[in-house]
């Protein structure tokens, strides 16, 4: 996608009509009957005797899952800025190697913009953005940063980041639901767990998914042992190995028997138990075989009795899907295996790619001992991914491009800054929120965006942040800022109440409780799915932030056409434009929404007695700054000529703006 500059608040006043004007047809129709008539157009009404509306008791809200967030400890502000001017000298040491000129400080619009969708994903509101530009505190960017981290905002921002790396579906499995894991991450991320735990978590975690919600992550790829290993290489040290199954890695130095002995580690891990494990079925009988032949004892019609079988080896299938190790499970070379290193189908013991070696305690499955050498402060690729990682989530470039496919030759940006940057990441014991911190405060951070498009294959160094489109969640996220009241109140059904119902005893239970337990979570959580989120929908879109809706999405909604992946593959969405996402900026209803009546927007103009102030209230909502002189004067035009339709007009054209839709 192109980049028109951005820097100059003058920009949106000389293009904003022409963008706006599909809009404005569509609002010179219904723009009259949504948004409240101004001074221009008076309308004359007689006065009516006011009536005394029946107060309401407010519905009591559905049962929601809610994050619990930590906070940032304030006694480390003094260093964390102390590690940002560190950072400051290490970029201005290459600005001057390199004679690059560092771009102007942010405004306190743009700054404030910026760090609102960096960290909790969606812009400011109205009020948020008043408060904010209208203070005079010399410290009110620290203090809006560490605000900000301590916000549930944060937890449902960086899920969002995560889901798509972690390849998050709702659905793990045919056998697995996946909503137990995902509000693991959500409250790892709200309570600020260090990332080495996290990690550790989820390569060590045993039992069912509602037992250890963080099985959920070797549940995704259940089956694949191979794939799973090339996935978590890659996602937490940053380097491919994936070629390397099927032959010696051609482009770096990895052999085929080297992903072996790494897949080795966690090959005698399986996400089903079977029915003859007496570590967790203690009856003679297997429990689906048990199940099975007392269910066909029960007197039933046949065609109930054909239905509810099906149900009843779905339930028993959810209960055995129980991650363990099979420590005498060995991994072999394939029968085609071509090299002369080893023989085909030859048994490959565990043995690291790199760094120290993972040593296997007497007794204890290999994924303990890769669970401790990934997570090491030693191992050499751990700490430096994660922060390169959230470096790139702060500025759009990481110090090493692509930020999942580091080598031995591979040479960082600014290789001083990329070695701070790890070292505080271990000095910090992997606490990310901490280290977003130092980063947010930094004035590298700071600056203006840079609107030249620098190539990956060409260095980047920093002058600022690099402009670029928001995230299919951040647009949708703010779209629900502009136009919903409480945007912050729907939030996703906890897990445990299907869970504590559908979980079971096998050795115990009888096929009619199996099936009693499955009706009630059917009525308890799927059949009340209407009445939960009736009052939260709106033309059948369901308003809730983007990491409480369903992961992922319909292939039609909003989000997947902004550039939401499937999750298939690791980190695969887009900000890339299209032709449907403008046929949606400009008719489709999440857009439609910010003109209704009691909307955001709509409540916020209201409440202004004069054009000026309500053409304040647009441009505070939408671009979070108030207009300069031309913008001004031209809404300002709009609105006298076409009365209420012209508020509509000046919404239209502004959300349509780059300036609206791209990070600066």
């Amino acid at each position: 996608m192109s980049v028109q500059p951005v820097r100059c608040a003058g920009w949106v006043s000389r293009r904003w009509i022409v963008g706006g004007l599909c809009g404005v047809l569509a609002l010179m129709i219904a723009g009259s009957a949504m948004l409240p008539h101004s001074e221009a157009a008076p309308k004359k009404r007689r006065p009516t005797a006011k009536k005394k509306a029946a107060v309401k008791k407010p519905e009591p809200l559905p049962p929601r899952f809610m994050v619990k967030s930590k906070e940032v400890d304030p006694s480390k502000l003094s260093r964390a800025l102390q590690s940002a001017n560190k950072i400051n000298s290490l970029v201005a040491a290459n600005y001057k190697k390199y004679k690059v000129q560092p771009n102007p400080k942010s405004t306190d619009a743009q700054f404030l913009r910026r760090v609102y969708l960096d960290i909790t994903g969606t812009i400011p509101s109205y009020q948020q953005s008043r408060i904010f530009l209208v203070s005079k505190h010399p410290d009110k960017r620290k203090r809006l940063i560490d605000r900000l981290l301590n916000s549930d905002g944060y937890a449902s921002h960086y899920f969002n980041y995560w889901a798509d790396t972690l390849r998050y579906v709702d659905r793990l499995n045919n056998n697995v639901r996946g909503e137990p894991y995902r509000q693991w991450i959500k409250q790892s991320l709200a309570e600020n767990k260090p990332w080495d735990k996290m990690v550790a978590e989820m390569m060590t975690a045993e039992g069912r998914i509602w037992e250890d919600p963080a099985t959920g992550y070797l549940q995704r790829d259940s089956g694949m042992p191979l794939d799973n290993m090339n996935n978590t290489v890659r996602i937490f040290l940053g380097t491919r190995i994936g070629c390397a199954q099927c032959h010696d890695h051609p482009f770096d130095r990895w052999t085929q028997k080297e992903f072996y002995e790494m897949a080795a580690f966690t090959f005698g891990t399986t996400t089903r138990a079977g029915g003859r494990d007496k570590r967790y079925f203690t009856r003679k009988d297997a429990p689906n075989t048990r199940l099975k032949e007392e269910y066909y004892e029960i007197d039933q019609d046949e065609k109930i009795q054909r239905r509810n079988y099906y149900r009843m080896t779905r339930l028993i299938r959810y209960n055995m899907m129980i991650v363990n190790d099979q420590v005498r499970r060995q991994i072999r070379l394939p029968h085609d295996y071509a090299y002369d290193n080893a023989k085909p189908k030859q048994v490959v013991a565990p043995r690291a790619l790199f760094g120290k070696p993972a040593v296997i305690k007497k007794g204890e499955a290999p994924r303990k001992a890769f669970a401790r050498w990934l997570t090491s402060k030693d191992n050499p690729r751990f700490a430096l991914t994660i922060a390169n990682r959230l470096w790139k989530k702060a500025f759009g470039r990481g110090q090493i491009e692509p930020v999942d496919d580091i080598m031995d030759s591979t040479v960082a940006e600014n290789p001083a800054l990329m070695r701070f940057l790890e070292s505080e990441m271990t000095r910090l014991n992997f606490d990310m929120k901490e280290y977003l911190r130092i980063v947010f405060n930094t004035e590298t951070y700071q600056r203006e965006a840079s609107l030249d498009d620098t190539p990956l294959a060409e260095a980047y160094h920093f002058p600022g942040p690099v402009l670029r489109r928001m995230s299919a969640e951040q647009v949708w996220d703010s779209f629900l800022t502009l136009a919903v009241v409480k945007p912050d109140e729907y939030r996703e059904f906890p897990s445990n109440i299907r869970t504590n119902l559908i979980s079971a005893d096998l050795n115990k239970v009888s096929p009619l409780e199996l099936l009693a337990g499955d009706d009630e979570a059917r009525k308890q959580v799927d059949r009340t799915r209407g009445k939960r989120e009736k009052k939260y929908r709106y033309k059948g879109q369901l308003l809730g932030r983007a990491s409480e809706l369903p992961s992922p999405v319909p292939a039609s909604h909003f989000l997947r056409t902004f550039g939401q992946s499937n999750r298939e593959l690791i980190s695969a969405s887009s900000d890339t434009g299209s032709v449907p996402q403008v046929l949606f900026m400009f008719n489709g209803p999440v857009t439609h929404m910010m003109l209704e009546k009691n909307s955001t927007l709509y409540n916020n103009i209201m409440r202004k007695k004069t054009i000026a102030d309500g053409i304040d209230v647009v441009f505070l909502t939408i671009l979070n700054r108030y207009p300069d002189k031309d913008e001004a004067s031209i809404a300002t035009q709009e609105v006298k000529k076409s009365g209420a339709a012209g508020y509509g007009d000046v919404v239209w054209s502004l959300v349509n703006t780059r300036e609206f839709l791209f990070l600066q």
